[in-house]
């Protein structure tokens, strides 16, 4: 998965990592249920936010992703799932996919000299036959 410039700065200065993305203070991995019960719910109380599982950051992974443009089919790959789950789950959270659908299309046409394959009861579906 590709990390963001502000993650690649933010993991360079972290001190003890040898080796390990996100290592205790101390060093070593992460205990994930001490950090739960230290660090996360008391985090969310502090800031008056509604208790959320650790495991709703990947929903909100997936909803940043996509308003940020990255494409279904890879954010399947990134998150290890199917395209139709990503689909099923945030696909009303992709706007302005018919908009894109249709650049991208326009676009296409324009570059190429051309046509692949051929449209039923046209010349070029004569000429082809």
């Amino acid at each position: 998965m590709p990390l963001r410039a502000r993650v690649i700065a933010s993991l360079g200065a972290l001190r003890h990592r040898r080796g390990i993305l996100f290592p205790a203070p101390e060093g070593g991995r992460v205990d994930v249920n001490n950090w739960r019960n230290r660090s996360w719910t008391p985090s969310q109380e502090a800031a008056g936010i509604e208790h959320r599982r650790i495991y709703d950051l990947r929903h909100t992974y997936a909803s940043w992703s996509l308003a940020a443009g990255v494409d279904i089919f890879t954010l399947a790959r990134r998150m290890g799932t199917s395209v139709k789950m990503i689909d099923q789950t945030y696909g009303h959270l992709i706007t302005g996919s018919d908009v894109h659908e249709r650049e991208l299309l326009d676009t296409f046409d324009e570059g190429s000299a051309r046509p692949f394959g051929h449209v039923t009861g046209t010349e070029e579906a004569a000429d082809a036959a």
